[in-house]
């Protein structure tokens, strides 16, 4: 969802408040249905601030035994858009070993800012790295056949020359 900031501005207000959902997020190997969003978007001069809540289910597949799970993440979310001009003069004040910085600025493209990437993006960051369904999951039973409790014979002489 985009918001295009000249008609954010003809209402004459700097502070604007929504709540939306956004529908169907692309994030490979997951799938989002739904993002409950609640945000904020400030306008100072060129320059347009977004701060916010999101709410999403995922489905995704557990790590160990690869049955579908249903995790819920939710966080805030902050962006920070410069005009094309600003933006450039930003980059240009970063030098050449530019350091990434948690105030991450970003280009207002076509007038408009995409909401729906920016929540995106901090989805992916507070997704669990390996998602699994229950704490102590075993993972598959085939792999029952392939663990081993005993030593590896080729570890044996190593440890009788310990004993």
């Amino acid at each position: 969802m985009k918001k295009n900031i000249e008609q954010l501005k003809r209402k004459r207000e700097t502070r604007f408040q929504f709540s939306e959902v956004l529908e169907d997020i692309n994030i490979q190997g997951v799938e989002v249905s739904k993002v409950l969003i609640d945000y904020q978007i400030e306008l100072v001069q060129s320059e347009v601030i977004i701060r916010g809540d999101y709410n999403a289910f995922i489905k995704t597949s557990c790590v160990r035994c690869l049955e579908g799970v249903n995790i819920e993440v939710s966080g805030e979310f902050f962006g920070d858009y410069k005009g094309s001009k600003e933006y450039s003069e930003y980059i240009d004040a970063l030098g050449k070993e530019a350091q990434v910085h948690d105030d991450m600025v970003e280009e207002i493209v076509d007038g408009e800012v995409d909401i729906s990437s920016l929540v995106r993006d901090f989805i992916i960051l507070d997704m669990p790295q390996f998602p699994s369904c229950e704490p102590e999951c075993d993972g598959l039973k085939e792999l029952d056949k392939y663990r081993d409790s005993g030593i590896d014979s080729r570890w044996q002489q190593l440890l009788d020359l310990k004993n």
